[in-house]
């Protein structure tokens, strides 16, 4: 019954001539650990191990089950393989993992379990939109207004089918967390935003025929960057510094001050830091400066960013200036400033602005098309 349901899935969305849709294996990164508990619900899901002997288990809905690390290998109850299955047994079921045996995840589709790092990972096999389900509101919530949520699906799909290209893992597409997208399963879901991104089913950001490096952040700061500005490297046609004030007045992160104390930023850089000076500004970001005391080191704002910790100082978007034992950044906006500023949609759609309106602003010369792939 399975194997019908998945061929008639397949049959529609490919033979029916519909857009792309991918088969996505996502490594789960905060549900790695030495042992993982594993549950069901709406029906049974079914382990299935392929090795010298075949083995397949049924957990019945409800029941808690254990799989975990077994040096190279992974363990279910009495058997031992590089990697093991877990399907669900019906199209209603849903599959259910946690770390601790009692606050368990929800997620579509299957899994796999592998040994990675020396803990057990589990791998989510998923549809793109329906992990698109998921990424919207992991990234921005649940209060952003339609259009917004529109413009941050077709950012997030796009962004999905760029990196898919230069995917840099062996065994699975890409990681649930920051390295990605953030990806939380299906608890993070709402039904309103799955509505929202029905509506623009498909449909990506595409420049030159393909799907761009659809980059973006919490809050500009009234301004956004130039990929080179920030990163070096060659120029980005479509990622270009756009002027976005009056947009972000719903960001919490609009303008911040911070307080780090010079012990703090010494220990960060392994060095007593006595002063900072900002050398070279671009896109009002802090592209260079430098950090000196007993050593010196010139580096770029948002490599300063990583040291100090990107939970500490916002943005690159920032003034500093020493006070006593302390150092003070006053900066405005949240996140590296490349592309859509999050924020920025959710002000330009209280103007009125859809979300095609919204995309073309952030990403310049690009055309909003769904995707058929032609290879």
């Amino acid at each position: 019954m399975k194997l019908l349901y998945m061929f008639l899935f397949i049959g529609l969305t490919i033979y029916g001539g519909e857009y792309v849709q991918d088969d996505l294996i996502v490594g789960i990164n905060r549900f790695k650990g030495n042992k993982v508990y594993i549950s069901s619900e709406n029906g049974s899901a079914i382990i299935e191990i392929k090795s010298d002997e075949y083995y397949t288990y049924e957990i019945k809905s409800g029941s808690i089950q254990t799989i975990s690390i077994s040096g190279d290998m992974i363990r279910f109850k009495d058997k031992r393989s590089p990697k093991i299955y877990l399907h669900k047994g019906t199209p209603e079921t849903i599959i259910k993992i946690s770390l601790d045996g009692k606050k368990f995840s929800r997620y579509r589709g299957d899994f796999e379990f592998i040994p990675y790092k020396n803990s057990v990972l589990p791998l989510n096999s998923v549809q793109s939109e329906d992990y698109i389900y998921s990424v919207v509101p992991s990234e921005i919530g649940h209060y952003f207004p339609e259009e917004a949520i529109k413009a941050q699906s077709l950012a997030a799909r796009s962004y999905l089918y760029y990196g898919l290209r230069y995917s840099k893992y062996d065994k699975f597409d890409l990681f649930d967390n920051v390295n990605s997208q953030m990806y939380l399963g299906m608890d993070r879901e709402n039904q309103k935003i799955n509505s929202s991104i029905d509506t623009t089913r498909g449909k990506v950001i595409l420049y030159s025929g393909k799907p761009i490096n659809a980059l973006y952040y919490s809050t500009s700061g009234g301004i956004t960057a130039n990929n080179e500005d920030v990163w070096g490297g060659n120029v980005t046609p479509y990622l270009r510094s756009v002027n976005d004030r009056g947009n972000e007045t719903k960001s919490p992160r609009l303008k911040w001050e911070v307080k780090i104390s010079k012990n703090e930023i010494s220990k960060r850089f392994g060095f007593k830091v006595k002063g900072l000076k900002v050398l070279e500004v671009k896109s009002n970001r802090v592209n260079k400066i430098k950090v000196y005391g007993n050593k010196n080191r010139t580096i770029t704002g948002d490599k300063f960013r990583s040291i100090v910790g990107y939970g500490k100082v916002y943005s690159t978007q920032f003034r500093v200036r020493s006070s006593g034992n302390y150092f003070l950044f006053t900066g405005k906006g949240s996140g590296h400033g490349v592309g859509m500023s999050q924020y920025g949609a959710y002000g330009l759609s209280q103007k009125g602005k859809n979300y095609q309106e919204i995309l073309k602003h952030y990403y310049k010369g690009v055309e909003i098309k769904e995707y058929k792939r032609t290879n």
